[in-house]
């Protein structure tokens, strides 16, 4: 049972308990009353043992902390700012996600303090649902995003504003209550077998060929390709191991003989370097000189169409961008009858859904499926 304790050098009460660790605790209550400074001591032993049992959260510490705060007479824990918060947020994803990721968030984030004007310098407890929903339909009136872009930005808001809500911050998050533009997403390309020999033929001698064989044999993402270092590679073993930007989750795969082959010829050859593509590793994905224009170049060497179409909103998309070949890695191993399960552990997505967006059977594959179904006659 809590207690409270005077100390002679002290005017202060101190509380004291035995904790879940069975040691004693004692610490001051700030408080020169004693009906307040045993309160005090009450909940710090109520926190203390529900903490260690799982059974409170980081929003309920914060409430109970207020309650304790109200009761001695002492005024709840401020709530920080707006664009303070947000801007301190986004900092943690600087960390977490990927460069290009992170520039997304940053983007939208600052977007809307800008919307928010003035009313961004007060506590987050003032944003609501019609400021989200607000700024969405400004971003939708410019006529310069599609759907899903718009729909994107909303999700992030609301990640946003659930960990703020998670945090004792604000008590509902606001952006649950807003209306999402429906998803019209346009469908990505693939590469043949026989149109990624083109591309390779065309990238011959360059790092664009060992990334092309990178992107397609691995199914890693453009910015995975480029930052892939040689001590990712175990050529004994014939496995390449690494980390996603994205989301920092390790992918472990068997090497590709055609990848493994090509790898060991670098290796054999090329001065040691950090990166397997030192000239890529170098440059940003946008830009005249970046990436994925250098890929298009690519692209258009190998006599190869990107597929290009108006996307849904002033843009216009190519299908064929180099994360066409995550999508040709999964489609070819779909084809050639590897389960989901493999699929999705090969190429690192989280669920089925997201998967299935990436997998395009090709008619072959579909009339295999359609002849195993029985006959009526």
């Amino acid at each position: 049972m809590a207690s409270v304790h005077k100390r002679p050098a002290s005017k202060f009460w101190f509380a004291a308990w035995r904790g879940s660790d069975r040691r004693l605790h004692l610490r001051s209550t700030k408080q020169t009353n004693r009906s307040k400074a045993f309160a005090v001591a009450v909940e710090w032993e109520r926190i203390d043992k529900q903490l260690a049992n799982g059974e409170m959260v980081e929003s309920q510490v914060r409430q109970v902390v207020n309650d304790i705060l109200t009761r001695v007479g002492e005024p709840p824990l401020p709530i920080p700012m707006t664009n303070v918060w947000l801007r301190e947020w986004i900092q943690e994803k600087e960390s977490s996600k990927s460069e290009g990721t992170a520039e997304r968030y940053k983007g939208v984030i600052e977007g809307f303090i800008t919307h928010l004007g003035k009313r961004a310098e007060k506590p987050l407890t003032v944003v609501m649902p019609r400021d989200i929903q607000n700024f969405l339909t400004q971003r939708h009136k410019e006529g310069k995003l599609s759907a899903t872009t718009i729909n994107l930005e909303g999700k992030i808001l609301g990640v946003a504003f659930n960990r703020a809500r998670r945090q004792g911050l604000i008590p509902t998050n606001p952006a649950e209550a807003v209306d999402l533009p429906e998803k019209r997403s346009v469908e990505r390309g693939v590469f043949t077998p026989a149109e990624i020999r083109m591309l390779l033929d065309a990238a011959k001698g360059s790092d664009w060929e060992t990334g092309i064989l990178l992107g397609y044999c691995t199914g890693a993402r453009l910015s995975d390709c480029t930052k892939m270092e040689w001590e990712n590679v175990d050529l004994a073993n014939s496995t390449l191991k690494f980390f996603e930007a994205k989301n920092q989750k390790q992918i472990v795969l068997p090497l590709h003989p055609d990848l493994a082959a090509h790898l060991e010829k670098l290796a054999s050859t090329d001065e040691p370097q950090k990166h397997i593509t030192p000239h890529m590793a170098e440059l940003g994905p946008g830009g005249r000189r970046g990436l994925s224009e250098g890929f298009k170049r690519i692209v258009r060497k190998a006599g190869l169409d990107l597929q290009t179409v108006q996307g849904t909103g002033v843009r216009k998309i190519s299908k064929r961008t180099f994360h066409a070949l995550r999508h040709s890695f999964t489609s070819a191993l779909a084809n050639a009858g590897v389960s989901p399960e493999l699929r999705m552990k090969l190429t690192g997505h989280k669920s089925a859904e997201i998967h299935r967006g990436y997998t395009h059977l090709e008619m072959d594959t579909l009339k295999g499926a359609i002849k195993k179904l029985p006959g009526l006659t």
